[in-house]
């Protein structure tokens, strides 16, 4: 769970200066215009617009305006007590920092976090903890992507709009290899590295999302699904079905009607 100590908005402080001190708190920056350098553990780092950092608790930080140029941000220090495997950043115990691909997203979020702290209206802890949690999974989705190219990024859309359309036929590399115009193997390699997931993969999850939907939403049996969906082996899309969901196709279906 997440608890929200504070929430700042530095707007363009002339001489703006922090001594280094030790963080108490886990601390999340969005950088909105201007430039500040920062030191963490000694180290220097200059950012600007655009720049998303996170600060684990125990960090010695300081920062100050970049020469002359003062700069926007928005910050929020928050504790946590998730367990290990939740938020990637949280393992690490280290700094990240990078540009996001989500940066008006998590504005309009820090911006909204930022409001709703300063207000204090009823309720106003349980909605800033709901904002928080989105703001940090969409940070963490975001900078742990953002060192992918933009043009590895288009072939992998176009890849994804293909097997959408093609979720029920067998994965054709060669087709997906035209695409992207690489080689087979590369074109895998690609995919996987923009999605986490090998083409394979992404239509598995495809398939098994349609299968729930038309489990619950019409009066197809197991087999019919299977087969609609590309499985010419009953028992082989049972086990995937399970293993993706804990219950078999069956026990899901039932499941749902009674819910």
């Amino acid at each position: 769970m997440f608890s929200l100590h504070s929430v700042n908005f530095d707007d363009m402080i002339p001489n703006w200066k922090m001594n280094t001190f030790e963080a108490l708190n886990h601390i999340l920056v969005l950088v909105v215009q201007g430039r500040l350098t920062y030191t963490f553990n000694h180290v220097q780092l200059k950012v600007e617009k655009g720049d998303l950092i996170y600060i684990p608790k125990g960090t010695l930080r300081g920062a100050e305006n970049d020469g002359d140029h003062p700069h926007r941000k928005y910050t929020a220090l928050f504790q946590h007590s998730f367990p290990r495997g939740v938020f990637p950043w949280f393992d690490r115990n280290r700094v990240v920092f990078g540009k996001t691909r989500h940066y008006d997203q998590i504005r309009q979020l820090f911006e909204e976090l930022y409001r709703e702290k300063v207000d204090e209206k009823p309720l106003h802890n349980f909605i800033c903890v709901g904002k928080l949690q989105e703001l940090i999974g969409l940070a963490c989705r975001g900078v742990e992507t953002a060192s992918i190219s933009p043009m590895k990024w288009k072939l992998a859309e176009e890849i994804k709009s293909y097997l959408l359309g093609h979720y029920r036929e067998a994965v054709d590399l060669k087709a997906l290899a035209a695409i992207a115009g690489l080689t087979a193997n590369y074109t895998v390699s690609l995919f996987k590295e923009v999605t986490g997931q090998t083409p394979h993969q992404y239509v598995q999850q495809l398939r098994l999302a349609k299968a729930r939907s038309l489990l619950t939403s019409t009066t197809m049996n197991v087999s019919e699904v299977a087969e609609y969906l590309g499985y010419y082996d009953a028992s082989y899309f049972y086990r995937k079905f399970k293993q993706a969901t804990s219950l078999s196709p069956t026990e899901f279906a039932a499941q749902a009607k009674v819910e």
